[in-house]
């Protein structure tokens, strides 16, 4: 039972952890350390269980539109891409055709 309540926990931690690097994506300011710790995240084939996937395409999505802006990482934001896209045999049939 301890071990069901420290797992859904975790999920639920990293859950809220990529919900605030989703908004820090947005930002010219903390693009960078965001897509960072993305990118590192997104090198443990654990960041594409299936619980994770919504938050990830989530933050994928934003990465894809601001990226190429001005002011923004365009090589940060591909490099964290081709990772992805990588691993997406390991998303639900619907978030790996985005």
């Amino acid at each position: 039972m301890a071990g069901e309540v420290s797992v859904e926990r975790h999920v639920l931690q990293t859950i809220e952890r990529l919900a605030c690097i989703q908004k820090q994506l947005s930002n010219q300011n903390s693009f960078q350390t965001a897509a960072r710790e993305l990118l590192e995240w997104c090198t443990d084939i654990r960041a594409f269980q299936r619980q994770f996937e919504t938050a990830l395409i989530n933050c994928l999505t934003i990465v894809s539109q601001v990226a190429p802006q001005g002011g923004y990482d365009l090589d940060l934001g591909y490099r964290l891409l081709a990772v992805c896209a990588a691993h997406r045999d390991k998303l639900s049939q619907k978030s790996s055709g985005m």
